[in-house]
């Protein structure tokens, strides 16, 4: 994809990827949406509201710390 390579290297961000992505992302490593709120402290339904467009500070950087670790290559195994 060209869009891969033009950003190669650089840590993906909310703004640059499809919200089903980062949902798809958010439920690899949590199993749910709500579990990835409970454990990182969020309130209910803070992430459909960051993807829809509204801002939160807090969930935004949670969303973008994961997303940070779940690229190939970064140092999480995932397992």
């Amino acid at each position: 994809m060209a869009f891969r390579q033009k950003n190669k290297g650089s840590a993906m961000s909310i703004g640059q990827m499809h919200r089903e992505d980062i949902k798809a992302a958010i439920r690899k490593k949590y199993r749910s949406i709500a579990e990835f709120e409970r454990e990182n402290g969020l309130a209910r339904q803070s992430v459909t509201e960051v993807l829809r467009g509204r801002s939160s500070k807090r969930t935004r950087d949670a969303i973008e710390g994961l997303l940070k670790t779940s690229e190939p290559g970064s140092a999480s195994t995932g397992c």
